[in-house]
């Protein structure tokens, strides 16, 4: 086993690199899921705008209008000066201005800061309101009760209870933001190591020793191998280690924990895959670092890693469907928002972890090509 403690001695030697990786990996991770975490429904707060409301009519409905956006909103005073009224949304110190006419009767004149969603969201408070007087005009109401009634109706809050499909009350548990970031972590640190370590080996003078060594070139690959797969084994049950130290029963207790776990385990297997062409390609250290960031960067911005699928545009999520971190967050998402499966559910998971074993076997056949080329030259 001469390769193989060849091996773990450049293991050794590299660890104190391998933890300051892990160290950056876990830090950056850590930060973006409490960014994600726990931003559901019950963290939701309507926003306060500067707005100014320019009454140059002065009836009722005017002044319920006015009311009404004084209640969801900051009113600002500004004088019934165009030239103001512009100079004060280009500087930011109003978002919306609201021209009441005379003889007011529902329309009514904006100026707005172009192209903003916060132009859109006092567009569509205002056409509610007017909508819910329109409503209580045909039922009967009039006057200020009329307007009391209608904006009222805006503060009515209803109950809304999540169906709990995954056992976590519908919401998705905390640990699965840490599984959405676990390709990240898995790729960038076996990548930068195995390649760091398939350069050592790679040179022309340690190649060379090795075709003349008494050991058969097909024994000293099986050990290279073994040594491939200590190390990943190694760095995926340090992976697996955080969520179980971060959230303890809540983790452990999850009946798809097992199915985590091996999710994760079929991204370590691509993640060797790739780190072993990426070292028969790369000769120079310096390299790997801009190899490995581009790969690991692109992959995870494309395929739901740092941004959720769901916002994705339907281009990028099928060119991501030719990369493996996107079956590894299908199966994530299925995971993490469904504790009972159905039948198509059921073989999407496994459809998504064999599409990942396949590409681990498509990239090693490559770099092996690629390794037979190198040693010919």
């Amino acid at each position: 086993m001469i390769v193989f403690k060849c091996f773990l001695k450049m293991i050794k030697r590299n660890a104190g690199m391998m933890i300051l990786y892990f160290a950056i990996f876990f830090t950056v991770c850590l930060l973006m899921q409490f960014a994600a975490d726990g931003k559901g429904v019950e963290d939701f707060e309507e926003e306060r705008l500067d707005i100014c409301v320019i009454d140059r009519d002065k009836g009722t409905l005017a002044r319920g209008l006015t009311k009404y956006l004084e209640r969801h909103h900051h009113l600002v005073e500004l004088p019934d000066d165009q030239a103001v009224i512009q100079e004060e949304l280009f500087y930011r110190n109003v978002y919306y201005v609201a021209i009441i006419p005379r003889d007011f009767a529902g329309k009514l004149q904006t100026v707005k800061v172009p192209g903003t969603t916060s132009a859109f969201y006092v567009d569509r408070q205002i056409d509610q309101f007017l909508n819910q007087v329109k409503i209580l005009e045909a039922a009967g109401y009039e006057g200020e009760e009329l307007y009391e009634k209608a904006a009222q109706i805006d503060e009515i809050q209803a109950e809304v209870e999540l169906v709990d499909k995954n056992g976590h009350g519908g919401e998705v548990p905390a640990y699965a933001y840490m599984f959405q970031y676990m390709p990240y972590i898995i790729f960038s640190i076996i990548c930068y190591i195995i390649a760091y370590i398939m350069i050592g080996f790679r040179k022309k003078e340690v190649r060379r020793r090795m075709e003349c060594a008494a050991m058969p070139l097909r024994q000293q690959n099986f050990q290279l191998i073994l040594g491939y797969l200590v190390l990943g084994v190694g760095i995926w049950a340090v992976c697996m280690l955080l969520p179980v130290l971060l959230y303890g029963k809540s983790f452990l207790g999850d009946g798809n924990m097992i199915l985590y776990m091996a999710n994760a385990f079929a991204m370590m297997v691509v993640s060797l895959a790739v780190a072993f062409t990426v070292g028969t390609v790369v000769r120079r250290e310096e390299v790997v670092r801009s190899v490995v960031n581009v790969i690991s960067l692109g992959m995870s911005f494309l395929c739901g890693v740092f941004v959720s699928m769901e916002v994705l545009g339907k281009g990028v999520r099928m060119f991501a469907q030719f990369l493996p971190f996107y079956w590894y967050e299908c199966v994530n998402q299925i995971l993490a928002r469904n504790a009972v499966f159905t039948a198509q559910q059921r073989w999407d998971i496994v459809k998504g972890l064999g599409i990942q074993g396949l590409f681990a076997v498509a990239v090693i056949c490559v770099g092996m090509v690629l390794d037979r080329w190198a040693a010919d030259r």
